[in-house]
């Protein structure tokens, strides 16, 4: 089969990369459509630039229309025979050309709407605009905030209820079924594990001698009030005596206990975790935790850091089993990480723990099949 992976974003794209691997693997060619990047080494047969922008992604009719009319001309050339829709847009316009499409609805958008709504509402008040730039800014912010919330439940309950559709964890799936009660198509879990091939040159994790945490994500420094809030952390592990801390992505001046690595590359990212014990997901509770199940939390696992989160993230909590320890705030995390310092044996058998748990449970490959079987279900 000729399958077109579209999404409203670009390359790389890990979840998309791999999901097309997968295709490949089973006798597929694969092509890809999204936003234009400067990619040279893919996974595809050939890359296609569609012309997104955020007025199509809450469907605003001038600016829908002409991204349908790309995807429409596109899909004449490619003539796929499945369409694997990496965002509510693509999956939305896909479904009204009638093309076989399968929906990865791994943002689960009508979340994902109340979210960024959350955000703008809150978003730091230092921005360089101000006087009435800054009001019309605003209104337009406010705007697309209100239509994303409407628009993309809709869209979505119309498309998990029509085609088969894949998401990222048990949680998700479930309110889904709920949200739709018995009109619904096929549900596939597909979580965001690590392919094998990213893990085969760990081994068992080293012993270490002093404490010391990682959190993988940039997506985090300018966000005050939000899912993923973790004001504060770097401070906190200058203050206390906690072990130190890196934060992969971030670009920051570094200190005695705190250090920032900028953007690395997946490789680079793995190796830089296994330097560490304990891999953090600090995030301040949050009304959608339950349906978030970040990968940061399987690749800190397949690193050998046993791992530290926020206890309302049940996906993860629910997925690692006994293979991780929850806190309820920022206080109750520097009492395990203390007791951690003073008990690194048992920290170490812990992370020896995790890192087989892994190597056995958290792979890519062990739920690939539900990809082909949402492909068959089309």
């Amino acid at each position: 089969m000729r399958i077109l992976h579209l999404s409203d974003d670009g390359l790389p794209d890990w979840r998309v990369e791999k999901s097309a691997l997968t295709a490949r693997k089973n006798g597929h060619e694969v092509f890809f459509a999204g936003r234009l990047n400067t990619i040279t080494d893919s996974v595809f047969s050939k890359v296609h630039s569609i012309n997104w922008s955020a007025g199509a992604m809450i469907g605003i009719p001038y600016y829908y229309h002409r991204v349908k009319k790309q995807i429409e001309r596109l899909v004449g050339l490619v003539k796929p025979d499945i369409v694997h829709a990496h965002n509510i847009g693509s999956a939305k316009i896909s479904h009204e050309l009638k093309l076989p499409i399968v929906f990865d609805d791994h943002e689960y958008f009508k979340m994902l709407s109340l979210v960024n709504a959350e955000n703008i509402k809150f978003r730091d008040n230092k921005g360089s605009n101000s006087g009435f730039s800054r009001a019309i800014s605003d209104m337009k912010l406010s705007f697309i905030s209100r239509k994303s919330i409407s628009t993309w439940t809709k869209w979505e309950t119309e498309l998990v209820s029509s085609v088969p559709t894949i998401t990222v964890s048990e949680q998700i799936a479930n309110d889904l079924s709920k949200m739709m009660d018995s009109n619904i198509k096929d549900i596939f879990v597909v979580p965001n594990f690590p392919m094998e091939v990213e893990t085969t040159e760990f081994t068992e994790p080293q012993d270490r001698e002093n404490l010391s945490c990682v959190y993988a994500g940039g997506d985090s420094k300018h966000k005050q009030v939000t899912n993923r809030d973790i004001s504060g952390l770097a401070e906190l592990f200058m203050n206390q005596e906690i072990g130190n801390l890196t934060i992969i992505g971030w670009e920051a001046e570094s200190s005695k206990k705190f250090r920032a690595t900028g953007f690395l590359p997946r490789k680079k990212m793995f190796y830089e975790m296994f330097q560490n014990s304990i891999g953090l997901i600090p995030w301040k509770k949050h009304w959608s935790h339950p349906f978030l199940n970040p990968n940061k939390a399987y690749e800190y696992a397949h690193a050998g850091l046993f791992v530290m989160l926020t206890s309302d993230l049940t996906s993860v909590v629910h997925t690692l089993v006994d293979n991780c320890l929850t806190f309820e705030d920022y206080d109750d995390m520097v009492l395990k990480l203390k007791y951690f310092k003073s008990n690194m044996n048992e920290l170490y058998e812990k992370r020896l723990r995790i890192f087989n748990y892994a190597k056995n449970n958290l792979i890519w490959e062990k739920y690939e099949k539900n990809i082909i079987d949402a492909y068959n279900a089309v």
